[in-house]
């Protein structure tokens, strides 16, 4: 008998190495997004980041956003640019984030911030993007 598949972002979902956050909570209005996600503690990006003390990459940290803004708009992201890209404070195994995104009202771009819960002062990451017309 096969095992029930789990949607993404489950906490059941997650294997050892995965390459996703746990998606803990998910709010959307309009074009805005908000996610709560946790690490997970055997995230595949660890392997070789830093081996005594991982982190999540930042290249990571931003393709979560852009994840997220594919799952806000129902299709695949045309993203031009990334600008003002910020990776202040580092991301960990277990840690808990909260993503936040929002797209401009043309569709033509949007801003995304990954903080602490609680804490606008601890952020993760954040930055903007220039997005390209839907085919």
């Amino acid at each position: 008998m096969r095992k029930p598949r789990r949607p993404p972002g489950s906490a059941e979902a997650h294997p050892r190495d995965s390459r996703d956050p746990i998606v803990e909570h998910e709010q959307r209005g309009g074009m805005r997004l908000e996610r709560r996600l946790r690490v997970p503690e055997a995230l595949a990006f660890f392997d070789g980041h830093f081996p005594d003390f991982p982190v999540v990459p930042g290249t990571v940290q931003l393709g979560w956003a852009i994840h997220g803004l594919e799952a806000l708009q129902g299709r695949t992201a045309q993203v031009r640019s990334v600008e003002a890209r910020k990776f202040p404070a580092l991301l960990r195994p277990g840690d808990v984030a909260v993503l936040k995104l929002e797209v401009s009202e043309d569709g033509s771009r949007m801003h995304f911030d990954l903080e602490a819960p609680g804490e606008t002062t601890r952020v993760f990451a954040s930055g903007r993007c220039t997005l390209g017309k839907a085919p």
